[in-house]
């Protein structure tokens, strides 16, 4: 598309007949040739990517000068207006979670939207993490926005994580699909072992807004997939040790655990491991 509304460079430089590049070869290229054919090819490559700069902020009268012969401003316009239509409302699904704590939020949206230009390659995903990095930096906010824009980041880490990590997220729901009939093995089956799921990811809230009214802030939260899902838990400290040490030693056996946490009742551990398998943290296998 772009090749169509930029015009072309120099046909002269760039069809410019080349037989072979051997030295002293009859028909061969010189160095002022060469030169020529580079310094064009750098020019028109920075034009492109000037324009593309432009046209993704929506500046589309910015881009008259360099216009293919037949191609209006107007026609631009409309193929940027679409564009942008299109990366507002990816947006507003990307950070839907933020509607609850700013009423501004489709103003913020324009304005990032105007600012910052999309980037090559970038995703619905990546633009979302973006715009919420920008709007920490750019914007006042209170501390219950920057618990929803923390909450937001940490669900699309996870997100990223589960494609990241696909075979690692599907084996573990598999073992999750066997938990509830292996539960009431734990206390006694000593080859059970105790898996974490791999796709998790910590954040920090500054407030309970997010949490129960009596949970106490800060706090460190777990984000975790199950299944289709994204879930969130806050621990006491003895919960965030115990996926502390799944996370760096396991996975393993009851008596494996128990035998590297000697400060831990046997009873403790299987309360956890049975709360966490409740909730799609750990699964047995």
């Amino acid at each position: 598309m772009m090749s169509a509304i930029v015009g072309k460079a120099d046909d002269k430089v760039l069809r410019k007949r080349m037989t072979t590049l051997l030295p002293g070869a009859s028909g061969g290229w010189n160095e002022t040739d060469m030169t020529m054919l580079t310094s064009t090819t750098t020019d028109y490559r920075d034009q492109i990517q000037r324009c593309a700069q432009t046209m993704a902020l929506g500046y589309a009268e910015d881009v008259r000068p360099f216009l293919a012969s037949g191609m209006t401003v107007e026609q631009v316009k409309l193929f940027t207006d679409g564009n942008l239509e299109k990366r507002f409302e990816k947006m507003l699904d990307q950070v839907e979670l933020l509607k609850a704590a700013f009423d501004n939020l489709d103003d913020l949206v324009d304005e990032y939207i105007l600012e910052v230009p999309l980037a090559a390659y970038d995703t619905g995903s990546s633009d979302g993490d973006r715009f919420l990095r920008w709007l920490k930096l750019s914007h006042v906010t209170s501390l219950e926005q920057q618990d929803h824009i923390a909450c937001q980041l940490a669900r699309h880490e996870v997100e990223n994580v589960a494609r990241t990590n696909r075979l690692g997220h599907v084996r573990f729901q598999e073992l999750r699909s066997m938990t509830d009939r292996l539960t009431a093995d734990l206390p006694t089956n000593p080859k059970l072992r105790i898996h974490l799921n791999p796709i998790r990811t910590w954040g920090t809230f500054q407030t309970n807004v997010l949490l129960d009214e009596e949970a106490a802030a800060p706090a460190d939260v777990l984000f975790f997939a199950n299944g289709h899902q994204i879930r969130t838990s806050a621990f006491e400290n003895a919960g965030n040790e115990f996926v502390e040490t799944l996370a760096s030693h396991g996975p393993f056996t009851l008596t494996d655990w128990k035998r590297l946490d000697r400060s831990t009742s046997r009873s403790g551990l299987i309360e956890f491991c049975l709360d966490a398998a409740e909730m799609g943290l750990v699964a047995f296998g």
